[in-house]
């Protein structure tokens, strides 16, 4: 048989199958009428309990402590818990497009509820809440060209049972080196980063906004000013060498002028917030810095 011919049958008998019934599926017995189904029970079973068990979203401040405590506050919400999720997977990255009804929460920070909750709920009796303050996040990873500049945000507040208001003054440093924390890393992959000080002053400057400042209290009960948004401005001048770099914020000592002017306004609930050190920069902004044709 030529070799046409062969073709020609194989395609009839492919045409011939196409157009044959489907054959029924495996079949169980409805025990209601008695028919056979075209679907398992299983099926039946996850479609019904997908009806029936929807999402849980958690759309409200769970109940651990006086309603009372947050009355200063904007309104939490009703998508917090959801957006704040996405920002700690790094779904979320401009920080600038959130507004402060979802920072301002104490529940926007890590370790609220393990450490803060349980502390807030039994506070010592003994002490009094002089200084104390927290970043988010502690480090920044951004990518930027020689000769432009770029925006990188993080929140500090006021620690747990802090009553005072705290004067904070952010000094920048360009140490040698510097590490990033859990949870990022440079482009490449790498964390650790070794700069020459001079040559990342030289072609990178860097503005907080606002510095300095004051941070309410945030107990007994959670002011509006007890967490703030700092804007970290970078501007790289167009001669930077391509490569990773680090500029690093911590509190330093706050300008005699407003630390005159706040401890008049405040008396003895003020503080100098320049007493608070962690053994760290509280913030580390990391910065790649691509030039010519690199990416």
């Amino acid at each position: 048989m030529k070799k046409h011919t062969l073709f020609a049958l194989g395609l009839l008998l492919l045409m011939l199958a196409s157009c044959a019934p489907a054959q029924p599926v495996a079949s169980s017995t409805d025990n209601a009428t008695g028919e056979q189904k075209q679907y398992s029970d299983d099926l039946a079973r996850r479609v019904e309990a997908g009806r029936n068990n929807k999402p849980i979203q958690i759309s409200e401040r769970p109940d651990y402590l006086p309603a009372a405590m947050f009355e200063r506050l904007p309104p939490m919400p009703a998508d917090f818990y959801q957006i704040r999720q996405l920002v700690r997977l790094g779904r979320i990255a401009d920080l600038a497009e959130i507004n402060e009804s979802y920072w301002q929460q104490p529940e926007w920070f890590p370790h609220f509820e393990n450490i803060g909750v349980p502390l807030l709920q039994q506070p010592p009796k003994d002490r009094w809440g002089a200084y104390g303050i927290a970043v988010y996040p502690a480090d920044s990873v951004s990518t930027v060209r020689a000769g432009e500049s770029l925006d990188m945000y993080f929140y500090i507040k006021s620690g747990y049972l802090v009553e005072t208001y705290q004067g904070i003054s952010l000094d920048k440093n360009y140490p040698a080196r510097a590490q990033i924390g859990a949870g990022a890393e440079m482009p490449d992959g790498t964390k650790d980063v070794v700069q020459d000080p001079a040559v990342a002053k030289r072609h990178i400057k860097v503005e907080a906004d606002p510095n300095p400042f004051v941070l309410e209290p945030n107990f007994p009960l959670y002011n509006e000013g007890g967490t703030k948004r700092v804007k970290v401005i970078v501007s790289v001048d167009a001669s930077t060498p391509p490569g990773d770099y680090v500029v690093t914020l911590d509190t330093g000592i706050v300008p005699a002028d407003y630390e005159d002017q706040w401890m008049k306004e405040y008396l003895n609930l003020y503080t100098s917030g320049g007493m608070t050190t962690i053994g760290r920069p509280y913030y580390q902004a990391f910065i790649h810095i691509v030039g010519g044709d690199e990416e």
